[in-house]
């Protein structure tokens, strides 16, 4: 016994407001008794994707994948450069034109201490680590992890040239190519 839905009240089978109420028949005539269901799209689409050669699919599908890794690219290069070009740079006219090249002008930074928004409270941010930790550099720690334009960045945080006295993550949204969003978040001190 064949089954079908066609009939039975499924969603797929009503026509669509938007997809139009009458069918188009060959002699040029409609037919207002028959309309274009959401079943009827799909297998057009099925259709035409299948109908289309290999390498041309390939081409939509690697399209895709190039734009993925380009994504976790600029979010990687916006970790590294983050955490080494702003939050470890002791020239404070350097990090200020890093904080302008690598954050979005509406950018939020929120750490343990506060809420920082725009350049000005990273730079507030950034200037108050730099000050209170003269000579500390963070270091990566890690893999960056990054996938559909967020990331994350293992640091450790001490003097330059000795071992992170203190540890964490960023985790980095990104906002068209530039930091829209920076979380950092504190390890437990080791007992």
């Amino acid at each position: 016994m064949e089954h079908s839905d066609r009939g039975m009240g499924f969603a797929s089978d009503r026509p669509h407001p938007r997809l139009g109420k009458s069918m188009a028949l060959a002699n040029g005539t409609t037919d207002d008794r028959y309309g274009v269901t959401r079943r009827d799209v799909v297998t057009a689409l099925a259709a035409t994707t299948l109908s289309m050669s290999p390498i041309a699919v390939w081409g939509l599908i690697h399209e895709q994948r190039e734009g993925d890794v380009h994504l976790a690219q600029t979010v990687e290069t916006l970790l590294r450069e983050n955490v080494h070009g702003v939050f470890s740079e002791p020239d404070t006219e350097k990090r200020h034109k890093a904080i302008a090249r690598l954050w979005a002008e509406d950018g939020v930074f929120v750490d343990h201490d506060a809420r920082y928004e725009g350049h000005s409270g990273v730079a507030l941010a950034a200037d108050g680590l730099a000050k209170k930790f003269p000579n500390w550099v963070f270091t990566e720690r890690g893999e960056i992890q990054a996938f559909h334009g967020v990331g994350k960045l293992d640091w450790g945080f001490g003097l330059g040239g000795g071992e992170a006295v203190i540890t964490g993550i960023d985790v980095l949204v990104i906002n068209g190519d530039k930091i829209g969003a920076l979380y950092t978040f504190l390890n437990p001190p080791k007992k």
